[in-house]
């Protein structure tokens, strides 16, 4: 490939949609990914998403591109009553009717979408196992340098693509210029969407829950799943999944093996004797991720935070340096909604840069 106007750093679904677009365009590009993989937040252990799980109904990015791509969807069973706990409280069985919200899943797992979408980008505009540690500005043109698996390799473009979380950019890559504190400072206090968090995914050989008329929600003041719900496929695949508690380094400390004899304990103190053994119990704690978290996430959020894009992240070393993803939508941040509209808004930005040159 010659050197290429524009790479994006970063794989997720932000950075790979934007990279689906430019190939439908037939731009010039190189996307950069740390992981092995794409997909970024998005991980299927299939067909069972360990990350995002759903989208809603007026999401029309998402319903979009899932239509596009020739995708099939199903809505999120939640039908039957949910169990709720508390240390006073043992199993309460409470109507489901008042906690029924439809939302959707993609058949085989979010990391489907991604398969689609990487198969229509041609394979020399991506580079997997190559994590960006610095960008330094020269006279017209931008070198990046990334470690990969053998050494370390260098590419010149005319513009970066950020499509990463603002905060791990700046804990993980230097700039040369040095980026001034007040940017340092935007970029630090853009929280991360689910990068303090972790999910166990339990599978079963049958729902047994359904024999109960129990929905698989489960709402717990014990832990040490907080959340429950039913993460079952229409291919005959069965499990629950719940959001653990705690921070990353108390799970750290507990140790997953602890760590699954305690959600064995609290799957038999909800359900009784109508829980048979689980299939497997899978736990993926993103805070543990470095190509996804920081030392800041060990600690999970509270409350969705109002994401936006910071003024001084607009227009960086003149233009030739911008970010998108899903913490810098102008709505529906933290979502996938919000990955492929921050995605979409660079376009629009970039058509309108080419008409006026």
């Amino acid at each position: 490939m010659n050197r290429p106007p524009l790479v994006i750093i970063g794989g997720g679904l932000s950075g790979l949609y934007l990279a689906y677009r430019l190939a439908q365009r037939g731009e010039n590009f190189l996307l950069l990914e740390a992981r092995h993989r794409l997909g970024g937040r998005i991980k299927t252990s299939t067909p069972f998403d360990l990350g995002p799980t759903w989208f809603w109904p007026g999401q029309r990015h998402m319903m979009a591109l899932i239509q596009e791509l020739d995708l099939q969807i199903f809505k999120q069973q939640n039908t039957g009553d949910i169990l709720y706990e508390d240390p006073t409280v043992f199993s309460e069985r409470l109507s489901g009717n008042q906690y029924k919200m439809i939302s959707y899943r993609i058949q085989d797992g979010i990391s489907s979408l991604i398969n689609r979408l990487q198969a229509q980008i041609p394979t020399s505009h991506i580079l997997l196992n190559h994590k960006a540690i610095s960008v330094e500005k020269q006279t017209d043109t931008i070198e990046i340098t990334a470690e990969k698996n053998d050494g370390v390799r260098k590419f010149t473009c005319e513009n970066v693509i950020f499509a990463l979380p603002p905060c791990l950019v700046e804990s993980t890559i230097q700039f040369v210029p040095e980026l001034n504190q007040n940017i340092r400072k935007d970029m630090r206090a853009i929280p991360t969407w689910m990068a303090g968090h972790a999910k166990a995914l339990i599978r079963f050989q049958r729902p047994f829950w359904k024999d109960h008329n129990l929905s698989g929600q489960v709402f717990s003041r014990i832990g040490p799943m907080m959340e429950i719900h039913d993460a079952s496929s229409p291919d005959h695949n069965y499990a629950l999944f719940g959001f653990l508690a705690g921070s990353g380094r108390q799970r750290k400390e507990l140790g997953k093996t602890q760590l699954k004899r305690l959600i064995e304990e609290q799957i038999q103190r909800l359900f009784g004797n109508a829980a048979p053994q689980p299939l497997e119990i899978i736990i993926k704690d993103w805070s543990q991720d470095p190509f996804t978290a920081t030392v800041k996430d060990m600690e999970p959020l509270k409350a969705h935070p109002h994401y936006r894009k910071p003024e001084n992240l607009k227009d960086l070393w003149n233009g030739q340096i911008n970010f998108i993803g899903s913490e810098l939508a102008p709505s529906e941040g933290g979502y996938l909604e919000g990955a492929l509209i921050a995605a979409e808004e660079f376009l629009k930005e970039m058509s309108v840069k080419i008409r006026n040159t």
